[in-house]
């Protein structure tokens, strides 16, 4: 029985107290008879509405509206909280120690902190259902938006509580900006949304394909939102386990990268067999994402690295492997590794799409030289960070000058050839007219190589200086 657990009885015990539950019942209840109260009159005195039927099926979207704020803005708020409370409130070494497994705490947290979400939501629910079906709503519909609801709101709620496991707060602070700056940001789309719920049912007609099986596009959203949903809680589950250990393995890494290719495959696979030049584009950009991030999400420390060469080292292994091993296992190795399989993507787009293979195969070459300056700077710090904590900062600010100076200097010098350097440039260049050729410039990857050049050799100097430390430490023991 899941409310066994012992961390949702303790939230229990904490936020559902009679006093409290009976204000947040209050507050929502009010908040009910005051959307009613504003229907009737729209109803009865503006003539807003012109048959009881529109009536009904507009309060029914906008109690979905509800549901949205509930479930995807507060419970984001309440999971993402759940560890920074614990550590604010030195609680949260009690909370490592719990004799639970990652999954039950994981649970434990995202059904506990959002007790009085999930009673609030089921009061929803109800009026929901109850109202659609006095507007004549059809049942396919009404089930198609709850599970649409459910599955994005897990979705959320566990990338909010996977992005707060191994924060340090150096001391309590209040949420009230937080939710300022929340409101100020969201508050004018939620405001736009309840104005047009009356279009909410234009999503009823739009269907979406995953390669060649029609879906609704509310099931197929839903579907794509629980797949990454598993990945977030897999993170949870490893964050848990494994404090000290980045977000992704090495094979998980992979793996979600070869996952998120494929979902983004399946979406845009019907309009990619009819040859849509833009829309191969649009994988490219946005599969380029994931080799991105995923390096960030996955870095081996230079503590690894010396533990990593000591067990070679114990393994007997000739000292003309160690270097080459010593790659397999590196940050530039999971990086290269990535950009071979979006690169293997693009090209199978490229080909599906009927398009010039050859220019394409050139575009991803340049791309390369410019992903492979942005993992030495990555590595640079990885293996510069115990010579001195800044090279953080040292780096962020080479990698913003290579991302924006460039598109500066080809604004004000008004040289085109200059747009090209930076990443984003490049990306802006390879977007043209959908009918136009791209034009890429060879000085682009000859000047991206020279970049590279120098943090190459600044991070052989460090890998030898690792080798060396490695031994010391083998010959004083």
């Amino acid at each position: 029985m899941i409310f066994n657990n012992p961390l949702i009885r303790r939230y229990r015990y904490s936020l559902m107290r009679p006093r409290q539950l009976w204000v947040h019942l209050i507050i929502h209840i009010s908040i009910i008879v005051l959307l009613l109260y504003v229907n009737y009159i729209a109803y009865e005195y503006q003539e807003i509405y012109k048959s009881t039927t529109k009536l009904f099926i507009s309060i029914c979207y906008q109690f979905l509206i509800l549901q949205v704020v509930i479930l995807w803005i507060w419970g984001a708020i309440n999971s993402g909280s759940a560890i920074t409370k614990e550590i604010t409130g030195n609680s949260y070494d009690f909370l490592r120690m719990l004799p639970l497994s990652a999954g039950k705490k994981a649970v434990g947290i995202l059904v506990g902190k959002n007790l009085i979400i999930m009673l609030l939501a089921v009061i929803d629910f109800i009026l929901i259902i109850i109202f659609g079906k006095l507007g004549q709503e059809s049942n396919s519909w009404l089930a198609q938006s709850l599970f649409f609801l459910l599955s994005v709101a897990l979705l959320i709620n566990s990338v909010a509580l996977l992005s707060s496991i191994k924060f340090t707060i150096k001391k309590k602070k209040s949420n009230i900006a937080t939710l300022i700056i929340i409101f100020f940001f969201l508050g004018p789309f939620i405001i736009r949304l309840v104005i047009s719920a009356m279009n909410f049912r234009m999503f009823k007609s739009i269907k979406g394909s995953f390669f060649n099986i029609k879906l609704p596009v509310m099931i197929l959203s839903s579907l794509v939102a629980i797949y990454f949903s598993c990945w977030s809680i897999i993170g949870i589950l490893r964050k848990f386990n494994k404090e000290d250990e980045p977000l992704f393995s090495r094979t998980g890494a992979y793996l979600f990268m070869i996952g998120y290719e494929f979902v983004l495959f399946g979406i845009l696979y019907t309009r990619l067999t009819q040859g849509a030049r833009i829309i191969n584009y649009s994988f490219w950009l946005i599969s380029l994402l994931p080799i991105l991030a995923i390096p960030l999400w996955s870095i081996r420390s230079y503590n690894n690295y010396i533990e990593h060469i000591g067990l070679i080292h114990r393994k007997s292994v000739s000292s003309k492997n160690v270097l080459f091993r010593t790659f397999l296992y590196s940050n530039l190795f999971l990086g290269f590794g990535l950009f071979v399989i979006w690169a293997a993507c693009a090209i199978g787009t490229t080909s599906m799409a009927q398009l010039d293979l050859q220019s394409y195969l050139y575009m991803i070459f340049v791309l390369l030289s410019s992903y492979l300056f942005l993992i030495l700077l990555l590595e640079l710090y990885v293996v510069y960070y115990p010579v001195s904590s800044k090279v953080g900062i040292f780096v962020a600010v080479i990698a913003a000058v290579y991302f924006i100076l460039p598109l500066i200097l080809s604004d004000i010098l008004e040289i085109d050839m200059l747009l090209q350097i930076s990443p984003i440039g490049l990306i802006i260049e390879m977007f043209p007219n959908p009918d136009e050729e791209i034009t890429i410039l060879n000085r682009t990857w000859i000047i991206n190589l020279l970049l590279c050049i120098i943090p190459g050799l600044l991070i052989h100097k460090q890998y030898s200086q690792i080798f060396n430390t490695r031994k010391k430490m083998k010959t004083n023991t």
